[in-house]
């Protein structure tokens, strides 16, 4: 089996060597000094979405991105929410007030959701490898390069399947939170530790659910960052402190095994009861579900 290192910042395009077979190929690095706890991965057989903290590349992959259609008219599209006094009532709580733009329609792409696992051949040699489905190697081979190489500085592109041993296949995207611990106040604690304000839309939604009985409460890591578990009686509800993301809706039965999987996985096998988008019916939309699915 043959291979080769490419060891450079990124690539602008992907072309395979004509003896390079495009459906047996495998693209990752051999582990040689710890790499895989740069990732989160600690045991044979675990599997990460790579964390968007470490790059552009990553955070695409892991969340997707957006971008202004100009070659369409504006349109009056809401934007964010803001809290302000009530006017002439200084001794009032402040209220949630909706801004609305015209702006350019937004082209929303999906994340690629490529995903790393670190494997074991029988010799004992650990290797970090992409898993590559027939939609990664048809048109996402760039990012797959792109990411390694943005995360580790090089990346091996290898001719035939390594010969990795059969294991069973465990993701590390999720970890328990302490009892009690509660996801608003780590997000407000942040923000001052930031020099920024406390008083945003992202607290007041991780509050909301927070007011409810709650049995469980788990944090996202690696390309789940900022997402937090709601687990309660009937459903989970995946929620995220980073504005613009979506809120998803998961059946309680087998919430750890679905909670593993990719945003798109959840979708694609509509496992997904019901999703919100952050905007401003995102409040009066969640009183809904929790009255709908756990009569609160």
């Amino acid at each position: 089996m043959s291979n080769y290192c490419l060891r450079q910042s990124r690539i602008q395009s992907f072309k395979l060597p004509n003896n390079y077979d495009i459906n047996r190929i495998n693209i990752g690095i051999p582990v040689k000094n710890n790499e895989n706890i740069k990732v989160g991965l600690q045991n044979i057989g675990d599997v990460v979405l790579p964390s968007a903290h470490f790059g552009k590349t990553c955070e695409k992959n892991a969340y997707g991105y957006s971008y202004p259609d100009r070659t369409k008219p504006k349109e009056n599209r809401y934007v964010t929410t803001i809290w302000i006094q009530p006017w002439g009532n200084e001794y009032a709580s402040a209220e949630p007030v909706d801004i609305y733009r015209d702006c350019y329609p937004i082209v929303e792409i999906p994340p690629t959701e490529i995903e790393f696992s670190l494997l074991d051949d029988k010799l004992g040699n650990q290797y970090i490898v992409a898993n590559l489905t027939q939609e990664i190697r048809k048109n996402h081979l760039k990012e797959t390069v792109n990411m390694f190489l943005e995360i580790f500085g090089f990346c091996y592109v290898y001719s035939d399947n390594l010969e990795i041993n059969t294991t069973n296949r465990r993701r590390c995207n999720w970890e328990i939170l302490p009892p009690g611990e509660k996801p608003s106040v780590h997000l407000q604690r942040q923000l001052q530790n930031q020099g920024k304000s406390t008083d945003t839309f992202d607290v007041d939604r991780l509050q909301t659910l927070e007011r409810y009985k709650i049995e469980q409460i788990v944090e996202g890591i690696n390309g789940f960052n900022g997402y937090y578990a709601y687990v309660f009686s009937n459903i989970c509800i995946l929620e995220s402190a980073i504005y613009g993301n979506a809120t998803y809706i998961i059946p309680k039965n087998d919430w750890e095994q679905s909670s593993q999987k990719t945003k798109k996985e959840l979708l694609d096998n509509k496992q997904v009861l019901e999703k919100i988008i952050h905007k401003e019916n995102w409040t009066r939309e969640t009183r809904r579900i929790l009255r709908k699915f756990e009569n609160q």
